[in-house]
């Protein structure tokens, strides 16, 4: 098994990503807290949604580096496809146990999957990422 170093691009964005999300964490927490809701199994279940949402970042990251340093585009697409199946077994394993675990709250732990999707919406609205 071949070990890559993350590539200084892969770095970066994984940081602007966990910045964001950390920032849509608080937002949603805020929100939790001013309709009455908040609880300590909100706050780890947004907690550990949004660990995953920036791992689950950095892995495709890493996924799409290994990829684009395969020359075999079917070994690539194999590649690719295998991590997007086990990251989204990941998702699901860990939206069950938010949950089943009585202290965790699962709702928190999905909204969190989508704090990337709202980061990447928030930057490129902002000119921060181009197309």
């Amino acid at each position: 098994m071949q070990f890559f170093k993350p590539e200084e691009n892969i770095v970066r964005e994984t940081k602007r990503m966990a910045v964001g999300c950390i920032i849509c964490l608080v937002i949603m927490l805020a929100v939790y807290a001013l309709i009455g809701r908040f609880s300590v199994g909100v706050l780890l279940g947004g907690m550990i949604g949004t660990a995953y949402a920036i791992f689950n970042f950095y892995q495709l990251g890493m996924t799409i580096q290994k990829a684009t340093a395969t020359m075999n585009p079917d070994l690539a697409a194999k590649q690719m496809r295998s991590s997007y199946n086990l990251r989204m077994a990941g998702f699901f394993l860990l939206c069950v146990v938010c949950f089943v675990v009585p202290f965790l709250e699962g709702i928190p732990c999905m909204i969190a999957m989508l704090f990337p999707r709202v980061t990447i919406f928030v930057l490129s609205m902002t000119g921060q990422i181009q197309k």
